[in-house]
Protein backbone atom coordinates (compact mmCIF):
# COMPACT_ATOMS: atom_id res chain seq x y z
CA UNK A 1 0.00 0.00 0.00
CA UNK A 2 2.82 2.42 0.83
CA UNK A 3 4.29 1.93 -2.66
CA UNK A 4 0.91 2.68 -4.24
CA UNK A 5 0.48 5.81 -2.16
CA UNK A 6 4.00 6.93 -3.10
CA UNK A 7 3.23 6.50 -6.80
CA UNK A 8 0.00 8.44 -6.40
CA UNK A 9 1.83 11.24 -4.64
CA UNK A 10 4.46 11.45 -7.39
CA UNK A 11 1.70 11.41 -10.01
CA UNK A 12 -0.12 14.30 -8.36
CA UNK A 13 3.09 16.30 -7.90
CA UNK A 14 4.06 15.78 -11.56
CA UNK A 15 0.63 16.81 -12.78
CA UNK A 16 0.63 19.80 -10.48
CA UNK A 17 3.97 20.99 -11.81
CA UNK A 18 2.91 20.47 -15.40
CA UNK A 19 -0.06 22.80 -15.09
CA UNK A 20 1.74 25.36 -12.94
CA UNK A 21 -0.04 24.50 -9.76
CA UNK A 22 -3.31 25.98 -10.91
CA UNK A 23 -5.05 22.65 -11.09
CA UNK A 24 -7.57 22.34 -8.37
CA UNK A 25 -7.27 19.42 -6.04
CA UNK A 26 -11.04 18.99 -6.11
CA UNK A 27 -11.35 17.04 -9.34
CA UNK A 28 -12.95 14.41 -7.16
CA UNK A 29 -16.31 15.75 -6.17
CA UNK A 30 -17.68 12.50 -4.86
CA UNK A 31 -19.53 13.94 -1.90
CA UNK A 32 -20.99 16.97 -3.66
CA UNK A 33 -21.83 15.01 -6.76
CA UNK A 34 -23.34 12.22 -4.74
CA UNK A 35 -25.94 14.66 -3.40
CA UNK A 36 -26.79 15.52 -6.98
CA UNK A 37 -26.89 11.83 -7.77
CA UNK A 38 -29.38 11.09 -5.02
CA UNK A 39 -31.76 13.71 -6.34
CA UNK A 40 -31.23 12.56 -9.91
CA UNK A 41 -31.75 8.93 -8.93
CA UNK A 42 -35.11 9.79 -7.43
CA UNK A 43 -36.03 11.68 -10.58
CA UNK A 44 -34.92 8.73 -12.67
CA UNK A 45 -37.08 6.46 -10.56
CA UNK A 46 -40.09 8.66 -11.18
CA UNK A 47 -39.25 8.92 -14.86
CA UNK A 48 -39.26 5.18 -15.31
CA UNK A 49 -42.45 4.90 -13.30
CA UNK A 50 -41.63 2.86 -10.25
CA UNK A 51 -44.78 0.83 -9.84
CA UNK A 52 -43.60 -2.36 -8.28
CA UNK A 53 -43.55 -2.44 -4.52
CA UNK A 54 -40.24 -4.32 -4.69
CA UNK A 55 -38.55 -1.27 -6.20
CA UNK A 56 -39.97 0.99 -3.52
CA UNK A 57 -38.93 -1.41 -0.80
CA UNK A 58 -35.41 -1.66 -2.20
CA UNK A 59 -35.00 2.11 -2.46
CA UNK A 60 -36.31 2.54 1.07
CA UNK A 61 -33.81 -0.04 2.31
CA UNK A 62 -30.91 1.75 0.66
CA UNK A 63 -32.11 5.09 2.05
CA UNK A 64 -32.06 3.51 5.50
CA UNK A 65 -28.54 2.14 4.95
CA UNK A 66 -27.34 5.54 3.80
CA UNK A 67 -29.00 7.31 6.73
CA UNK A 68 -27.43 4.95 9.26
CA UNK A 69 -24.05 5.33 7.59
CA UNK A 70 -24.04 9.12 7.40
CA UNK A 71 -25.86 10.06 10.62
CA UNK A 72 -23.45 12.04 12.84
CA UNK A 73 -20.57 10.67 10.77
CA UNK A 74 -18.51 13.81 11.33
CA UNK A 75 -18.11 12.92 14.99
CA UNK A 76 -17.16 9.28 14.38
CA UNK A 77 -13.56 8.32 15.17
CA UNK A 78 -11.52 6.12 12.84
CA UNK A 79 -12.55 2.72 14.31
CA UNK A 80 -16.21 3.77 14.35
CA UNK A 81 -15.98 4.94 10.76
CA UNK A 82 -14.48 1.64 9.63
CA UNK A 83 -17.25 -0.21 11.44
CA UNK A 84 -19.87 1.93 9.72
CA UNK A 85 -18.29 1.34 6.34
CA UNK A 86 -18.18 -2.41 6.83
CA UNK A 87 -21.75 -2.52 8.12
CA UNK A 88 -23.06 -0.47 5.22
CA UNK A 89 -21.20 -2.52 2.62
CA UNK A 90 -22.55 -5.76 4.04
CA UNK A 91 -26.08 -4.37 4.12
CA UNK A 92 -25.80 -3.32 0.47
CA UNK A 93 -24.81 -6.77 -0.78
CA UNK A 94 -28.37 -8.03 -1.54
CA UNK A 95 -29.05 -5.03 -3.78
CA UNK A 96 -25.84 -4.71 -5.81
CA UNK A 97 -26.79 -7.17 -8.54
CA UNK A 98 -30.28 -5.81 -9.18
CA UNK A 99 -30.68 -4.57 -12.75
CA UNK A 100 -32.84 -1.57 -11.98
CA UNK A 101 -32.72 1.75 -10.15
CA UNK A 102 -32.25 -0.12 -6.88
CA UNK A 103 -29.02 -1.63 -8.16
CA UNK A 104 -27.92 1.77 -9.42
CA UNK A 105 -28.40 3.37 -6.03
CA UNK A 106 -26.77 0.47 -4.17
CA UNK A 107 -23.67 0.48 -6.36
CA UNK A 108 -23.33 4.26 -6.15
CA UNK A 109 -23.36 4.18 -2.37
CA UNK A 110 -20.91 1.27 -2.35
CA UNK A 111 -18.67 3.23 -4.74
CA UNK A 112 -18.68 6.27 -2.50
CA UNK A 113 -17.82 4.23 0.58
CA UNK A 114 -15.01 2.43 -1.26
CA UNK A 115 -13.61 5.74 -2.43
CA UNK A 116 -13.59 7.08 1.11
CA UNK A 117 -11.57 4.00 2.04
CA UNK A 118 -9.15 4.88 -0.80
CA UNK A 119 -9.96 1.56 -2.43
CA UNK A 120 -10.06 3.19 -5.85
CA UNK A 121 -10.10 -0.02 -7.88
CA UNK A 122 -13.15 -1.32 -6.03
CA UNK A 123 -14.82 2.07 -6.20
CA UNK A 124 -14.28 2.16 -9.97
CA UNK A 125 -15.91 -1.24 -10.29
CA UNK A 126 -18.99 -0.08 -8.43
CA UNK A 127 -19.34 3.12 -10.50
CA UNK A 128 -19.21 1.06 -13.69
CA UNK A 129 -21.60 -1.50 -12.22
CA UNK A 130 -24.05 1.30 -11.43
CA UNK A 131 -23.97 2.27 -15.11
CA UNK A 132 -24.64 -1.33 -16.16
CA UNK A 133 -27.51 -1.82 -13.73
CA UNK A 134 -29.85 0.36 -15.77
CA UNK A 135 -29.02 2.12 -19.01
CA UNK A 136 -29.87 5.71 -19.87
CA UNK A 137 -30.54 6.97 -16.37
CA UNK A 138 -29.93 10.56 -15.32
CA UNK A 139 -27.17 9.46 -12.98
CA UNK A 140 -24.93 7.93 -15.64
CA UNK A 141 -22.86 11.11 -16.16
CA UNK A 142 -22.23 11.23 -12.42
CA UNK A 143 -21.03 7.64 -12.49
CA UNK A 144 -18.78 8.24 -15.49
CA UNK A 145 -17.31 11.37 -13.88
CA UNK A 146 -16.43 9.50 -10.71
CA UNK A 147 -15.20 6.47 -12.65
CA UNK A 148 -12.79 8.89 -14.33
CA UNK A 149 -11.64 10.17 -10.93
CA UNK A 150 -10.94 6.62 -9.79
CA UNK A 151 -9.05 5.92 -13.00
CA UNK A 152 -6.85 8.95 -12.36
CA UNK A 153 -6.10 7.74 -8.87
CA UNK A 154 -5.09 4.43 -10.45
CA UNK A 155 -2.81 6.29 -12.92
CA UNK A 156 -4.93 5.13 -15.85
CA UNK A 157 -5.16 8.35 -17.83
CA UNK A 158 -6.53 6.64 -20.93
CA UNK A 159 -9.67 5.44 -19.18
CA UNK A 160 -9.90 8.66 -17.17
CA UNK A 161 -10.01 10.71 -20.37
CA UNK A 162 -12.57 8.36 -21.89
CA UNK A 163 -14.92 8.58 -18.92
CA UNK A 164 -14.52 12.34 -18.52
CA UNK A 165 -15.36 12.80 -22.20
CA UNK A 166 -18.54 10.76 -21.87
CA UNK A 167 -19.60 12.82 -18.85
CA UNK A 168 -18.75 16.06 -20.65
CA UNK A 169 -20.90 15.11 -23.61
CA UNK A 170 -23.93 14.65 -21.35
CA UNK A 171 -25.43 18.11 -21.60
CA UNK A 172 -27.93 17.48 -18.81
CA UNK A 173 -25.01 16.88 -16.43
CA UNK A 174 -24.60 19.87 -14.14
CA UNK A 175 -20.83 19.44 -14.11
CA UNK A 176 -20.32 18.94 -17.85
CA UNK A 177 -17.96 21.93 -18.08
CA UNK A 178 -15.90 20.54 -15.20
CA UNK A 179 -15.78 17.15 -16.91
CA UNK A 180 -14.63 18.75 -20.17
CA UNK A 181 -11.89 20.65 -18.36
CA UNK A 182 -10.74 17.48 -16.64
CA UNK A 183 -10.69 15.67 -19.98
CA UNK A 184 -8.44 18.39 -21.40
CA UNK A 185 -6.25 18.38 -18.29
CA UNK A 186 -5.73 14.62 -18.46
CA UNK A 187 -4.85 14.87 -22.15
CA UNK A 188 -2.34 17.59 -21.32
CA UNK A 189 -0.83 15.58 -18.49
CA UNK A 190 -0.49 12.65 -20.90
CA UNK A 191 1.44 14.84 -23.34
CA UNK A 192 -1.31 15.10 -25.95
CA UNK A 193 -1.24 18.88 -26.07
CA UNK A 194 -3.14 19.21 -29.34
CA UNK A 195 -6.07 17.19 -28.02
CA UNK A 196 -5.93 19.18 -24.79
CA UNK A 197 -5.97 22.47 -26.70
CA UNK A 198 -8.95 21.36 -28.78
CA UNK A 199 -10.88 20.51 -25.63
CA UNK A 200 -9.87 23.74 -23.89
CA UNK A 201 -11.05 25.73 -26.92
CA UNK A 202 -14.33 23.84 -26.97
CA UNK A 203 -14.82 24.67 -23.30
CA UNK A 204 -14.16 28.37 -23.92
CA UNK A 205 -16.55 28.41 -26.89
CA UNK A 206 -19.40 26.46 -25.34
CA UNK A 207 -19.20 27.76 -21.76
CA UNK A 208 -17.85 31.31 -22.16
CA UNK A 209 -19.02 32.53 -18.74
CA UNK A 210 -18.03 29.42 -16.79
CA UNK A 211 -15.16 29.48 -14.28
CA UNK A 212 -13.73 26.34 -15.90
CA UNK A 213 -13.67 28.19 -19.22
CA UNK A 214 -11.52 30.88 -17.60
CA UNK A 215 -9.07 28.23 -16.44
CA UNK A 216 -9.14 26.67 -19.89
CA UNK A 217 -8.27 30.02 -21.46
CA UNK A 218 -5.32 30.33 -19.06
CA UNK A 219 -4.07 26.92 -20.11
CA UNK A 220 -4.32 27.82 -23.78
CA UNK A 221 -2.26 30.95 -23.19
CA UNK A 222 0.36 29.00 -21.25
CA UNK A 223 0.58 26.17 -23.79
CA UNK A 224 1.01 28.64 -26.61
CA UNK A 225 3.59 30.68 -24.70
CA UNK A 226 5.60 27.51 -24.07
CA UNK A 227 5.48 26.62 -27.76
CA UNK A 228 3.52 23.44 -27.12
CA UNK A 229 0.69 24.42 -29.47
CA UNK A 230 0.42 26.79 -32.38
Amino acid sequence: MSNVLTMEKKHRESAGEKVDGFLTRNRVVILAVFLIAVVAAVAAGLYFGIRQSGFKKGLAAIDAIEYTFTKDIASADAPALVERQNTAMKALEPYLAKKNIVGVRANMLAAEISYEKKDFSTSLGYWLAAIDCQKNTYVQPVCYFNAASCSEELNNNEDAAKYYEIAANSKEFLLSSHALFNFARVKETSGDNNAAATAYKKLVDEYPYDNWASLAQSRLITLKAEGLIE
